[in-house]
């Protein structure tokens, strides 16, 4: 029998001390449990991604725009992913993963300095982001990988589009 690469996975800081707990009376199974390790890996892993975008900013507010979204992305694949949870997500992270983020604050005239790759690679991780928490709780293994990849995919493709490249 060969091992699964979801084996080899590390434990992500926010998993280690349990917080995927699940429902009383009902323990997750290990596929469950590797497939919360994977989504909050990925998640951590754009959080990255997206702050190294918020440094490059050089409007400051665009740039906390950018910090804001990348622990909303953080929380959304990690402590809002709750076996057992309604799934609904605050209003307060929901606004930090729409499209605004792409447009950056309102009352400026400018936008966010991203490529177009960028903009785009964005706008894919906070969907992902945003519909990591509502997979169907029976389906964890097989969704939460497949969603945590296409994060993955998504950050790879942002950082290609990076200027200067």
């Amino acid at each position: 029998m060969t091992s699964s690469p979801l084996s080899r996975v590390p434990i992500p800081s926010s998993l280690e001390a349990g917080s995927e707990s699940a429902p009383a009376g009902q323990e997750l199974t290990e596929e469950e449990r590797a497939g919360l390790q994977v989504a909050a890996a990925a998640g951590e892993r754009a959080a990255v991604w997206v702050r190294e975008l918020a440094r490059r900013q050089p409007v400051k507010v665009h740039g906390r725009m950018l910090e804001l979204t990348a622990d909303a992305i953080e929380q959304t694949c990690t402590r809002e992913i709750i076996p057992g949870n309604d799934n609904e997500l605050a209003a307060e992270l929901r606004y930090r993963l729409d499209g605004g983020v792409l447009l950056g604050t309102a009352n400026l005239e400018t936008l966010p300095e991203l490529t177009g790759g960028e903009r785009i690679a964005l706008a894919a991780v906070t969907s992902l982001a945003l519909a990591m928490p509502g997979t169907v709780l029976t389906w964890y293994e097989r969704e939460l990988p497949h969603l945590a990849q296409v994060m993955d995919d998504a950050v790879g493709a942002g950082r290609a589009a990076r200027p200067g490249r």
